[in-house]
């Protein structure tokens, strides 16, 4: 009897554990911080947003000068709908600003400084202390909604601000510009109009943002204003190219809450209208608040992670969340053409993205990647060249490559289902053999003739080294698709064009290594006024780098990286040049290597194929422990639309993606194990056994039980599910130096 008792006892006790082990499991949106990357340039959206959506509701603050409107210890000027995340360059967006406040109606001076500020996926609230107003704000796909807790007053307001956006990248003449704003006040309840802006980083056309406004609590009174003139009880400020807006004004008791939401739309004011009312049906704020963290948690969940480290939990949830604020799902509102394709817009930019972003979502969702990848095509389609960037649903610009071929080629070598790659193929070979025309920076391949005569980009074309070595990364995705559609023909053609960056490789030395990309004339010469450190922008030969990193960057072909060279022991001290200033001290790391730069995302992982996987682990762990961390300042530099919270996220797990191809590496995971939940119902779980500060190195590895003794693998066993498991220890001993990862030249 008491054996039974016992025994009764110790299920009991066990049903408990595994039921605390699984409530770990559950609402992991509590690790995630939004405000990581808001401070050091990191430009991240703190602010109110849905996985992909279309409304960004958040803070726009201090002069407006920041990608994302949000400026540390900057006032709050209102709050408006549309925002980007992460990016450089000049701004876009900004539209439809809000802003309670108490006293005069003032329009240039209702800013107020915030205080207890918090967020949360798909929630963001702060004071506003000048007013002692509490604001909250949540999201739908398509709507805003507010929620404005006021002190007692007889002069109670609520700014509505029509012709409002971010203004940053105005002295590089990248900023935005009003064309025209209108609103229409239709009760003491209602209001509806539009903004319409043309500009911003991706130098874009017109985009017109429409509203629909409704307030839970009618106005005592309203006014209109266009400009500075504002005009009590007028209904109308019809767009003459100026700024409009409105104000509503209440009288207010001590913790009065008056709600409002505002549907966005891109289509039409009726259609806006339509967006808030069908997906906030209810004003209860704390219920719409719920829903936006469910869908938060539903996407954030398909990666569970076991670490005792708060702070790695903080990390990767937050970066998981980054990558997934970014592009912006607008199916439904596409201005420009009717289609029953999916639609995305704010690629800003794919350079930045297609390295390990895209290659993210294909693992933990490939039905969104899918969505994303017919979206590109459908823009072929419509408007004549897949982006390489495009926000406010316009092209532009194109930084490097034609990068929107690796997308197709990942998603194509990887089996991603559902895409017309025969019409995908045809977009990839007008972006390799149609030069656009006009402005070369908007789409398609600028300099394309050189190119595809001469072997290389010469210097009578801006950015001709980036674009050299972009264009042949670009055409061997090219010749994958090809050859994986069984057309032969194309596909030769395509990988011998594949090594035309070999055409400005020059043998000139620099602290004792050899080879490096050159600027080239159209005669053949080299350059003369040039040097390994010759750094440049937009009109000049690299885009945001130097020679010393992009000499490095040739994913399709490594071992050919390698042999040029000079063989595996100099490429080792290249990178050891490249990365140490002394070649052996850690703690130095950034010598010519900059963390925050997309050309060298790879370049920690290229020991792998020298046969020093341990080395890679020494890089990835300086780096992640130097550069990242879970305070607001833990990114280094630009988020780049989650690109950098997604190189984080995969070296965490331990792998990193050759995008483009069907490849991951084993890098230097910092979890103890992370399992992947994929879409066919399977799981694929990593296994860091032993691992720890001291034991960070992989001695030995298995595959789902069989030995894996070299340190990559295929998409296909991520397909199948199954199980990695990496022993850890505290000395390298050569696991990984054989049989290293594949490259073109080796076929």
């Amino acid at each position: 009897m008491l054996n039974r008792k016992i025994l009764s006892f110790f299920l009991f006790l066990m049903l408990v554990l595994v039921s605390v082990a699984g409530a770990q499991d559950q609402d992991v949106t509590r690790y995630v911080d939004p405000f990581i990357g808001t401070e050091g340039g990191g430009h991240v959206f703190p602010g109110a947003a849905l996985p992909f959506g279309m409304v960004k509701l958040g803070p726009d603050m201090g002069k407006n000068d920041t990608n994302s409107g949000y400026e540390v210890n900057g006032k709050i000027n209102g709050f408006s709908h549309t925002h980007v995340s992460g990016t450089g360059g000049g701004a876009k967006y900004g539209n439809i600003m809000m802003m309670p406040f108490t006293g005069p109606v003032t329009l240039n001076d209702i800013s107020s400084p915030g205080s207890n500020e918090m967020a949360t996926p798909g929630y963001y609230s702060v004071d506003l202390k000048r007013y002692g107003i509490r604001a909250k704000l949540t999201v739908t796909q398509h709507a805003g909604f507010q929620q404005y807790t006021f002190p007692e007053s007889s002069n109670a307001h609520i700014l509505i601000d029509a012709g409002h956006f971010l203004q940053s990248g105005v002295q590089y003449g990248e900023g935005q510009e009003l064309v025209g704003s209108e609103v229409h006040v239709l009760s003491d309840h209602e209001i509806e109009g539009y903004s319409r802006v043309r500009g911003g980083w991706n130098e874009g056309g017109p985009y017109t943002v429409y509203f629909y406004a409704i307030f839970d609590t009618p106005a005592d009174q309203f006014a209109t204003w266009k400009n500075d003139h504002v005009v009590n009880g007028k209904r109308d400020e019809f767009d003459s190219g100026d700024k409009t807006g409105a104000v509503f004004t209440f009288h207010t008791k001590q913790g009065q809450k008056i709600r409002v939401k505002v549907g966005i739309s891109y289509i039409s004011m009726a259609k806006a209208y339509h967006n808030a009312e069908a997906e906030l049906t209810t004003w209860d704020f704390n219920t719409v608040r719920k829903q936006a963290s469910n869908m938060w948690e539903k996407e954030l969940e398909k990666v569970s992670i076991v670490t005792n480290n708060q702070a790695y939990k903080k990390m990767f949830y937050t970066a998981l969340y980054h990558v997934m604020l970014m592009p912006t799902d607008k199916t439904g509102e596409n201005p420009k053409w009717h289609s029953d394709e999916p639609y995305y817009d704010d690629y800003y930019a794919i350079w930045d993205t297609f390295r390990s972003s895209n290659p993210l979502l294909t693992l933990i969702s490939p039905d969104r990647e899918r969505d994303i990848v017919r979206s590109l095509i459908d823009i072929y389609k419509y408007d004549r060249y897949m982006p390489d960037s495009r926000s406010g649903d316009d092209n532009g610009r194109t930084q490097g490559g034609s990068n929107a071929e690796v997308l197709i080629a990942d998603a194509f070598v990887k089996g991603l289902k559902g895409i017309n790659y025969q019409t995908a193929l045809k977009a990839m070979i007008k972006d390799a053999e149609l030069p656009a025309g006009g402005n070369q920076r908007k789409q398609g391949r600028g300099g394309l003739h050189d190119y595809k005569t001469l072997g290389y980009v010469s210097t009578n074309y801006e950015r001709a080294g980036t674009r050299t070595l972009e264009y042949a990364y670009d055409d061997f995705c090219l010749s994958e698709v090809a050859k994986g559609l069984g057309l032969d023909s194309l596909y030769r053609r395509y990988r011998k064009r594949a090594d035309n960056w070999q055409h400005l490789w020059r043998p000139v030395t620099n602290e004792g290594v050899t080879g490096f990309i050159w600027p080239r004339n159209r005669d053949g010469s080299w350059q003369k006024d040039f040097t390994t450190l010759t750094a440049g922008s937009w009109p000049d030969f690299f885009y945001e780098s130097q020679s010393w990193e992009y000499s490095l960057y040739v994913p399709q072909d490594v071992r050919g990286l390698i042999k040029k060279c000079g063989g595996k022991d100099a490429f080792i001290n290249r990178l050891n040049t490249f990365f140490l200033k002394d070649g052996k001290t850690d703690s130095l790391i950034g010598h010519y290597y900059n963390v925050g730069n997309e050309p060298g995302f790879l370049t920690p992982a290229l020991y792998i194929w020298a046969g020093r996987q341990d080395l890679t682990t020494d890089r990835v762990w300086a780096i992640i422990h130097k550069y990242f961390h879970d305070s607001r300042d833990g990114l280094p530099g630009n988020d780049d639309s989650g690109a950098m919270s997604s190189w984080l996220a995969f070296h965490m797990m331990g792998l990193y993606p050759l995008a483009g191809q069907d490849v991951y590496l084993v890098t230097a995971p910092h979890l103890k194990q992370t399992t992947i939940h994929l879409e066919n119902g399977k799981t694929f779980v990593i296994k860091a056994e032993g691992l720890s500060p001291a034991n960070r190195y992989v001695t030995s590895a298995t595959l789902n039980g069989k030995n894996l003794s070299q340190a990559w693998f295929h998409h296909t066993d991520f397909k199948k599910g199954g199980t990695l498991i990496l022993h850890m220890g505290a000395q390298p001993d050569g696991w990984g130096s054989e049989n290293p990862p594949p490259s073109m030249s080796e076929e």
